[in-house]
């Protein structure tokens, strides 16, 4: 039998992301006797600046590449050259969601069930309904932002029976006849089945390494990813000119106004529902949230989240570290958000017919998603691309990807980011304050069965 180890939590978490920092590491340091001491000095600043700056860069670069040289050859060939990858994304999206998401299944049930128990229950509960909540509240926002039609051009939304049949036809058909949703479901359900069986605990350990694997790959090019974003982002404005300009200055805005409102939301939420003082709360606030956009990663903002969480929130070490750690490998829910976003905007540019219906029909598989979508620069925008584009039947699923991963970059994961890792901070203190008054609780009663035993 096959032992699993339990690896130290956050060792394994930084190993998955912190391939930025080791690729630029590895290169080494230029040499004094080869290299002028101001050539060392241009090397150790370009080593120390963040991927999200590069991104924002290279982002900049493909821009105005597109917009200044349309026509030009070799700026369309480098475009090209950008889709490759989303290509090679496409065709193996139902590999990579299946292996990724049973390992992910396995991993947390292996690792944590003895370890939180009731706890674990509690906060992936937690995590799950922050999840549809705020995706139903990005819906209301682009109902709002875009006037999107309630249900698809051609199809007029029936009265009473007719209208009843219609929403479950259209429900039915995105949640039980997609295959990258089935594999979704498989994924979730053999991770849980291989991890639950001793006999099977061999096959969970394959899913663990095969995906632990995946992400490697994925950690040894993040070098590639701003190149690649730059550019993709030449397509936006050489093949749709201003107008692709001007849309993702509104991907932006967007992402902005609704992730920061959201926040805003959840601050207020924090103060009526824990004991935190104002002063506690805008603390953590003003030093995770900061953090997490900077880094455009959930990964790389957790040493940061889990110091803030104790000293300025007051949580117990062993509560942060259940909570910030399961947040950051659980909680995507500002990338879910920002994903439906880039999706309408994304339509919006291709001219895809969307309706308000179908953003609803995508919030159970986004759910999913942002649950186990990795926490690295633009991660959800690689692995929920090709789903929403399935599930949304576009004629033209590579197009679709390669332009959503231009619009899910720049500043838009990095507000995701931020919401994110705050929102784990949050979660921790409600469950702390819960935990506090069980503790507490338990231990009146024990004083009171000592108090009638001794009086027996």
């Amino acid at each position: 039998m096959i032992q699993m180890e339990k690896p130290n939590e956050f060792r394994s978490k930084a190993l998955l992301t912190d391939g930025w920092h080791r690729m630029m590491d590895n290169v080494g340091t230029p040499s004094q006797d080869t290299v002028s001491a101001g050539a060392v000095k241009r090397f150790r600043l370009l080593r120390a600046i963040s991927l999200p700056l590069y991104v924002l860069g290279s982002l900049g670069i493909g821009l105005s590449l597109g917009a200044m040289f349309p026509k030009s050859p070799l700026v369309n060939a480098l475009y090209l050259s950008g889709t490759y990858f989303p290509r090679f994304i496409v065709t193996v999206a139902a590999l990579l969601v299946f292996h990724l998401l049973a390992a992910a299944t396995a991993k947390l049930i292996l690792q944590h069930r003895e370890r939180a128990g009731t706890f674990l229950t509690q906060i992936v509960v937690l995590y799950v309904v922050m999840g549809i909540v705020s995706l139903i509240y990005a819906l209301l926002w682009l109902a709002y932002l875009s006037h999107l039609p309630l249900v698809a051009r051609g199809a007029s939304p029936l009265p009473g029976t007719g209208g009843a049949h219609q929403l479950l036809g259209t429900f039915s058909h995105v949640l039980s006849q997609q295959p990258l949703l089935q594999v979704l479901a498989a994924g979730a359900i053999t991770g849980w089945l291989t991890a639950s069986f001793v006999q099977l605990r061999p096959v969970a350990c394959a899913f663990i390494i095969a995906g632990d694997r995946i992400l490697l790959v994925f950690r040894k090019l993040l070098w590639y990813y701003p190149i690649m974003i730059g550019c993709l982002a030449i397509g936006i404005p050489s093949k749709f000119g201003h107008r692709g300009l001007a849309l993702y200055g509104q991907c932006a805005l967007w992402d902005m106004m609704v992730i920061v409102v959201w926040c805003g939301g959840i601050v207020v939420f924090c103060k009526a529902v824990t004991k935190r003082t104002w002063r506690q709360i805008l603390s953590y606030y003003g030093t995770v949230w900061p953090a997490g956009f900077g880094t455009g990663g959930s990964y790389d903002t957790l040493a940061v989240n889990l110091i803030s969480a104790e000293r300025d929130l007051g949580l117990s070490p062993e509560i942060a570290e259940i909570s910030i750690v399961f947040g950051t490998v659980l909680n995507k829910n500002c990338a879910g958000m920002s994903a439906l976003i880039v999706t309408v905007i994304t339509a919006k540019l291709l001219n895809v017919p969307l309706s308000l219906l179908e953003i609803a029909c995508l919030i159970p598989p986004v759910v999913i998603l942002s649950l186990e979508s990795p926490g690295i620069p633009g991660g959800a925008g690689y692995f929920m691309s090709p789903i929403i584009a399935a599930l949304l039947h576009v004629p033209n699923p590579v197009q679709w990807v390669a332009t959503f991963i231009a619009f899910y970059s720049g500043v838009v994961p990095m507000f995701s980011t931020a919401g994110n890792t705050t929102n784990d901070g949050v979660i921790g203190a409600i469950l702390e304050d819960r935990f506090h008054r069980d503790r507490l609780a338990a231990n009146i009663a024990n004083d009171r069965v000592l108090l009638q035993d001794a009086e027996s």
